[in-house]
């Protein structure tokens, strides 16, 4: 029941309204028995300083931050977490008494649900479609964890160029922007290609090399199996959704916003709940 003691959190993003985070915190909530409640706000570019100025003046508790805000959100934050500044990427903001501290859970999130489906990264050459806000720290967080090598594909190749540079700086791990391998063992999109509007959009013309010894997996959630993963699928190759990020991701942020950890079974309850 909301009363005046209750916690306000939210999702802020362009676009958010096919968000389902506020029904998984929700429930995150619900299983402590916190008294706090999710929403989800549509903030535009342009917006985005007055929604940070809003989260101070109404004291909101936390914030995720999605697309396209997850950089341009940095310079607005009073702290940031050693983590978020080395990948220049915040998706979770949390409200300290007025302090507004960023941090990255995208990155774990996704590394997580790789390794909950089977699918390891050490040793393994990735290719990523897309340089976009969720690239950079999965970049690096593969990079970290052993990936043998790397390799970003993105339409404006000047961006995916700036992205190999920044990693290059920060950490001395070479990223190529041009495929110059035959056969690639785990393949990611990163892009909305396959999502509302862009149904039935692939994020690459030719994906024949996709085959049975190739991880197809897509950031994307919703639809459930998208273009890219339904050909991956087809071709034999093993795939995944964006359901086990979007999990992973919350529930390491709610434990940020909540200030305690969730059930060990948070995870299988709220993949059930999100599947219904």
């Amino acid at each position: 029941m909301i009363d005046a003691k209750t916690r306000l959190l939210a999702i802020i993003g362009d676009p958010v309204e096919h968000s389902k985070s506020p029904a998984m915190h929700g429930q995150f909530a619900e299983l402590c028995g916190d008294n706090m409640v999710y929403t989800a706000f549509h903030v535009t570019r342009d917006r985005l300083a007055d929604a940070i100025t809003g989260m101070r003046a109404l004291g909101i508790r936390g914030l995720n931050v999605t697309a396209p805000h997850k950089f341009d959100v940095l310079q607005y934050l009073d702290e940031i977490s050693e983590e978020a500044r080395l990948f220049s990427s915040v998706n979770t903001v949390v409200n300290e008494n007025g302090r507004l501290i960023g941090y990255n859970t995208d990155a774990d999130g996704f590394y997580r649900s790789l390794l909950r489906a089977g699918i390891t990264i050490e040793g393994k050459d990735v290719l990523i479609f897309g340089a976009g806000g969720a690239t950079q720290p999965v970049c690096m967080r593969f990079a970290m964890n052993g990936a043998k090598s790397i390799t970003v594909i993105n339409r404006t190749k000047e961006r995916a160029e700036r992205l190999r540079d920044y990693v290059k700086s920060a950490i001395g791990y070479e990223i190529e922007t041009e495929m110059k391998l035959s056969h690639y063992d785990v393949v990611i999109n990163t892009t909305a290609a396959g999502m509302h509007p862009q149904i039935g959009v692939l994020p690459y013309e030719d994906l024949s090399f996709i085959d049975e010894k190739t991880a197809a997996v897509d950031m994307i959630y919703n639809p459930w199996e998208t273009a890219f993963l339904e050909l991956a699928r087809k071709q034999g190759a093993k795939t995944l959704n964006g359901l086990g990020m979007l999990i992973y991701q919350g529930i390491l942020a709610y434990e940020l916003f909540a200030g305690h950890p969730l059930p060990e079974n948070a995870y299988e309850l709220t993949e059930e709940l999100l599947c219904k």
